[in-house]
């Protein structure tokens, strides 16, 4: 698994302020959290399911806004998420190839090919229906989706589960030579232990 650099930006390029979140009629997700993201941050979000990490992401992700306080990022942010969820919406009837190319449809197909080959669907794999493949080689479909653009910062949401344990090391390994900032949610204790610095 390779991602492809990035171009530097300044510090901090992300920036949560006194962020809160809770839904109408419920108990608060997440109160007054301050979180500063740089290209050199390793961080996992751990705790018991429905305990907000995901809506987390969605805040750090902008596709969510806090009910309180400001997120605040670099204009050039580009950031890449990976969740379960994308996975489920893949284009099943479509090849690899032709999932990105339907987000990416002016980009040569050798530069398609090139780029899933190098997330391991290469060959054949690359230009059969996504819907046998495996779940491990279905995450490196999205792997290569949301690489593609080249982010600066990696969401990943539980990104082990359909992973053997080759391709979790191959995941490790990435991550690791990944030039880029990431923040984890998994319960996998290697996984965190592996790639992560702050919890």
């Amino acid at each position: 698994i390779y991602f492809p650099p990035v171009e530097r930006l300044s510090s901090p390029i992300l920036q949560m302020i006194d962020a809160s979140f809770w839904y109408e009629e419920a108990k608060s997700i997440f109160l007054e959290l301050s979180l500063s993201v740089n290209l050199d941050s390793r961080i996992a979000l751990v705790g018991p399911n429905g305990s907000g990490k995901t809506t987390l992401l969605n805040v750090i992700y902008q596709s969510l806004e806090p009910t309180e306080g400001i997120v605040v990022s670099n204009a050039k942010l580009r950031i890449g998420r990976f969740s379960q969820h994308h996975v489920d919406n893949l284009e099943m009837q479509y090849s690899p190839v032709e999932n990105l190319m339907s987000l990416y449809p002016d980009t040569p197909i050798a530069e398609v090919r090139a780029h899933l080959a190098a997330l391991g669907i290469g060959g054949d794999l690359a230009l059969q229906p996504t819907s046998p493949l495996s779940g491990g080689q279905k995450s490196r479909v999205v792997f290569a989706l949301i690489t593609f653009s080249k982010p600066h910062i990696l969401l990943l949401d539980e990104p082990t589960n359909h992973l053997d344990t080759v391709a979790c090391e191959a995941l490790i390994q990435a991550i690791n030579e990944f030039e880029g900032g990431v923040i984890v949610v998994s319960h996998d204790e290697h996984f965190i232990n592996s790639v992560c610095d702050d919890i």
